[in-house]
């Protein structure tokens, strides 16, 4: 596996998610969204450990 691809496709993600996290009306959905960017900025976080 490629670290670099992978923290690339997080990062966009990332940045997807938080580009609609405000626009979601629905307050279950908006949870959801939440919970997967706090799971890709854990992620994220683990990379930049490891370098």
């Amino acid at each position: 596996m490629d670290p670099e691809k992978i923290e690339t496709a997080l990062l966009s993600a990332l940045s997807l998610l938080n580009n609609e996290v405000d626009n979601i009306e629905f307050d279950e959905l908006k949870n959801e969204y939440l919970l997967v960017i706090e799971q890709l900025e854990t992620a994220l976080n683990e990379i930049a450990k490891d370098e």
